[in-house]
């Protein structure tokens, strides 16, 4: 990579596979079912990506910067707003999905000559693939290891791997850079963290090997001037934090909550089901505006958790009371299940029906065990032969890429998409007759990350 002054910066969010487009995945994937599917509400997320605007913020003040959220553009203006500029450097971010077209991404701008750099979770699990699409990849995170390459790349030396070699102190995180994006208050989520890594290490997650394993924590008073400034530029910012497990420090968590309540903000997070032995934080929670706690609830079988996570194997058997100390509370909870541990048969749908509905869960995430590249899962089917595929367009939780153990490839693409149409039919049953309970389905991925 030659040097050169930088003066103009793209930060490229490229449009995921299937991002925001959960009907048409199910049509695709379940076409029998195609007439029947009917989507209560428009709850598509609109959300900027999190990790390319905290870089930003490690840019110099007099280097210009555009940020190019491919997912928000219309397709007869993507050729103009994503490849007309003339930058002197291209920044990318990538999810699984997204991993091929930021590529073709890359590839466009380096046949001009301009430097193209990554990062992301996916750039984490296989840097090598994303090492042969750019020149510079970075891998885990990047706010000490950005800065090295801006040296590196004034100096013409910029280097193939820039790696996270120790876990980034929050403290020394910057804000990040609302103020580049060019309409802001479209986005109906706000992605902020609090916190990085968990102190739970599950073979299917990424996050302890992008982020070391160690879990950290922002000095509250910083987090709260983030919000400050979020709104200061969005008239109803809705904050969705995006750490992966936010409120497991109980004594960090109860300071941050509380010092939440005077902002008069709605918000939702990532937590485990521990936070139902808090009666101190979860009224806080209530006072301070949360609308959801999302929790990874993974599995109703306790085999299939105890050789991922230990602390996850003994809380199965409190979920029933946990989930009504929490909903008691006013918080309501979006519990989140995978199918496709070895341990599940196809009768593993009707149990988590009976389950949901008998916990009378407030919302429902279902999701099909995804093999992400870099985890101990993935490796572990891929020496077993089981991986069944390696298109990354379809590396969703919403696909199956490998082979189940105790049913068929089928039988657990078919599961959660027959659950979400159990539960649509349902509330459709229920708004008819003005009553009853049914939860609310999320058959989507959260995407996990792509805020990163």
């Amino acid at each position: 990579m030659k040097s050169k002054k930088l003066k103009k910066i793209a930060l490229i969010n490229p449009k995921g596979a299937e991002r925001c487009n959960q009907d048409l995945i199910m049509q695709d994937i379940f076409p029998d079912i195609r007439d029947d599917i009917v989507l209560i509400g428009d709850d598509t997320e609109f959300v900027p990506h999190l990790g390319l605007l905290t870089i930003a913020s490690l840019l110099p003040d007099d280097v210009e910067l555009e940020y190019i959220d491919e997912e928000y553009i219309p397709l007869d203006m993507v050729e103009e707003k994503v490849f007309r500029g003339d930058f002197d450097l291209v920044c990318l971010s990538a999810y699984n999905p997204q991993a091929f077209r930021a590529y073709e991404i890359a590839r466009r701008y380096r046949r001009r000559n301009i430097p193209v750099i990554m990062g992301g979770l996916h750039v984490s699990g296989i840097p090598e693939e994303a090492a042969q699409q750019v020149d510079s990849v970075f891998i885990g995170e990047a706010e000490y290891t950005f800065k090295q390459f801006l040296k590196d790349f004034k100096k013409g030396e910029a280097k193939k791997y820039y790696v996270s070699e120790k876990p980034v102190d929050l403290a020394d995180s910057p804000p990040p850079r609302f103020d580049i994006i060019e309409n802001f208050p479209m986005y109906n989520k706000i992605p902020l963290i609090a916190t990085r890594g968990c102190p739970h290490s599950c073979d299917f997650c990424i996050f302890p090997v992008a982020y070391h394993g160690e879990y950290r924590h922002k000095p509250v008073e910083q987090v709260i001037a983030e919000i400050e400034s979020a709104k200061k530029l969005h008239p109803r910012p809705f904050i969705s934090f995006s750490d992966e497990n936010m409120l497991a420090d109980r004594e960090y968590s109860r300071e941050l909550v509380g010092a939440l309540i005077d902002l008069d903000i709605p918000w939702e997070c990532y937590c485990d089901i521990g936070i139902a032995g808090d009666d101190v934080l979860l009224e806080l929670m209530a006072k301070s505006n949360c609308k959801l706690a999302q929790i990874g609830f993974e599995t109703l079988d306790p085999e299939n958790l105890r050789n991922v996570d230990a602390w996850k194997y003994n809380q199965v058997v409190n979920y029933p009371r946990s989930i009504k100390k929490i909903q008691s509370a006013g918080i309501p909870v979006m519990a989140m299940f995978m199918a496709g541990f070895d341990g599940d048969d196809p009768g593993v749908f009707n149990r988590l029906k009976k389950f949901i509905i008998s916990n009378r869960i407030r919302e429902i995430d279902f999701a099909i065990m995804t093999p992400m590249p870099g985890t101990p899962l993935y490796r572990k089917l891929k020496s077993q032969g089981r991986i069944i595929s390696e298109n990354w367009n379809h590396y969703t939780w919403t696909h199956v890429n490998f082979q189940p153990n105790k049913m068929t490839a089928g039988e657990l693409q078919e599961g959660p998409l027959r659950l979400f149409k159990y539960f649509t039919d349902k509330a459709g049953e229920m708004a008819m007759k003005k009553g009853g309970f049914i939860p609310k389905q999320a058959f989507h991925i959260k995407m996990m990350g792509h805020t990163r």
